[in-house]
């Protein structure tokens, strides 16, 4: 009991007096370190350095914003002039696909491949009529193929040889017949000559 009646009076003290307790003194101590930025703040000159500041800051975004916008506009130039070469390429390797798979010379191929020796000579014919209207396509005049070849030769064609050759073993075959011989060799020779022209006029 004396314990408990010692005890109870200290709960009820207060941990301050009130009385001594000076309000205005408080606010002076804080609004004594307040005044400094409270000064700041209220300086015109503060205001001036903060909105030169500001503007700099301004001027700095908008310059970095105009450079990527720039640089946008070059990346998405760029991408579409790459874009465009690659569309340029693969038309170009679809063409030189389709020119290669000419239906026509695979005719001629599959005739001298052909274990028949007529089939050789028609390849021989076919091919000796395909370079007649290729001629007559890249502009070269003549109405025979011999006229054709000699204007093909002033007009540069590299091949001009394999091709006089060629038609010569054509005409034996149109004008002797099946009385001319022809292995299937000397057949494979005559379109190898054939396709060297072909291949310089771009047409397989």
């Amino acid at each position: 009991m004396d314990q408990a009646s010692n005890i109870q009076p200290l709960i009820q003290q207060p941990l301050f007096d009130p009385t001594y307790l000076n309000i205005e003194y408080v606010f002076a101590k804080i609004m004594e370190y307040l005044q400094p930025i409270i000064n700041v703040l209220t300086d015109p000159h503060t205001w001036t350095v903060i909105g030169i500041i500001s503007a700099c800051v301004s001027l700095l975004c908008i310059a970095i914003i105009i450079f990527s916008l720039v640089r946008l506009y070059e990346i998405q130039i760029f991408d579409k002039k790459e874009v465009d070469h690659e569309i340029h390429e693969a038309l170009l390797r679809d063409k030189e696909t389709s020119r290669n798979e000419n239906p026509r010379w695979h005719y001629i191929i599959t005739l001298v491949e052909s274990p028949n020796e007529s089939d050789w000579r028609v390849a021989i014919i076919e091919a000796d009529n395909l370079l007649e209207e290729l001629l007559k396509e890249r502009g070269f005049q003549g109405d025979t193929l011999s006229e054709l070849l000699e204007g093909a030769k002033s007009g540069g064609i590299l091949t001009i040889q394999n091709a006089w050759d060629a038609h010569l073993v054509r005409n034996k075959i149109a004008h002797v017949g099946s009385n001319f011989p022809l292995s299937q060799i000397e057949a494979r020779r005559v379109i190898k000559m054939f396709q060297n022209v072909f291949e310089e006029l771009r047409a397989i």
